[in-house]
């Protein structure tokens, strides 16, 4: 290609003399020579670690946080699996006289599908293998439901020696049947607010069925058995003993049902340990009810004058017409007339048949 002498003479510099754009690089090499003199220790650090740490910071706690995210999962999971299977429970035991072997059975039942079925083993051969490993690393039962109410002072005030179950087990028994019309008659046999004296339990709370479920949920992540082992106590409790041999995660739960058949004081603890009682406690008398005054009592103090004021002697004077009132006080109506109004009379014990006990826990004819 051919170039003039004059193209050549403008790119090229003339002969001695550098470009400015070296100029200014060797201006500035030199100056970095005389800046450093040792080459060594003008080298940048090292940054080839730094990466690496920067990751190990991040990346631990957000480990952590996934690895527990599925701990809690798991957990809630088996925590509403077991309160269906304790509801479970507790229905069957409402119509079987509270039977422990109903309750044991019913609940296995309900934990059913905590352990689906494969190929090699059904579900009930699961859930059997997975309670004996419970009960061999604990060395209890691998659940344990406490029966809280009624207790054995319940059956003292209420059993009932009449009742047909009552006869065929030979165990105490309450009646079921017209729970209203009993809790009268309790009170008019002067029990304070128809509480018995050994329980402290109305006749309704005496039909209640209370149970209390501790289930051991085992956890799914390695090691956390062993940080659980730590903060249990061995032979303190059933919860915190399985934390401390078995490293299991206690979930308790309560259910309370009103019973639909006659409650039966069946002999407890159960024979493998997982239907308990519970300890029978001193009953504490409940403190009297603090006075009425004001405009909203309904029991206020005259309403005694008027009921329970006695007949006037025959030396005493009789009240005149302008004295008495022309209509009687609403006080006085609330108290002379019976608690449910005028319904069916079973027993000399009044009750409507449009109460919303009816059909419930009473039987209204």
């Amino acid at each position: 290609m051919f170039r003039s002498r004059a193209f050549l003479a403008h790119a090229s510099p003339p002969r001695g003399r550098l470009p400015p754009t070296v100029k200014r690089h060797t201006r500035r090499h030199k100056a970095r020579a005389s800046a450093c003199p040792a080459r060594a220790a003008c080298k940048p650090a090292r940054q080839s670690g730094a990466s690496l740490i920067e990751f190990s910071v991040v990346s631990v706690p957000i480990l952590l946080l996934g690895l527990g995210s599925i701990e809690i999962t798991q957990w809630f999971f088996h925590k509403q699996a077991v309160s269906l299977a304790l509801l479970e429970a507790g229905r069957a035991a409402i119509t079987q006289h509270a039977n422990p072997a109903t309750i044991e059975a019913a609940f296995e039942h309900g934990l059913l599908p905590l352990v689906p079925a494969t190929k090699a083993n059904t579900a009930r051969q699961r859930l059997d293998a997975a309670l004996n490993q419970r009960r061999q690393a604990t060395g209890a039962a691998p659940w344990r439901i406490e029966v809280i109410s009624p207790p054995a002072s319940a059956f003292t005030d209420f059993h009932d020696p009449s009742l047909s179950i009552m006869q065929q087990t030979g165990l105490p028994a309450i009646n079921n049947n017209y729970i209203a019309e009993q809790d009268q008659r309790k009170r008019s046999q002067g029990w304070p607010d128809g509480r018995g004296p050994e329980s402290g339990m109305t006749i309704l709370q005496a039909n209640t069925l209370v149970l209390r479920l501790t289930y051991l949920h085992e956890p799914v992540l390695p090691g956390m058995k062993g940080l659980i082992r730590k903060l249990g106590t061995p032979n303190k409790s059933y919860a915190t003993h399985a934390m401390a041999l078995g490293g299991y995660l206690p979930i308790v739960q309560d259910v309370a049902l009103v019973m639909q058949s006659h409650p039966v004081n069946w002999p407890l603890p159960s024979r493998n340990g997982k239907i308990v009682g519970q300890q029978a406690q001193p009953h504490t008398a409940a403190a009297p009810a603090p006075s009425c005054h004001g405009l909203w009592c309904l029991n206020h103090p005259q309403a005694a004058v008027h009921t329970a004021s006695p007949s006037p002697s025959a030396g005493a004077e009789a009240p005149t017409a302008s004295a008495r009132p022309s209509t009687p006080s609403v006080t006085a109506q609330r108290v002379e007339s019976p608690p449910w109004g005028h319904g069916n009379n079973v027993g000399g014990l009044t009750t409507a048949p449009d109460d919303p006990a009816c059909g419930v826990i009473l039987c209204c004819g």
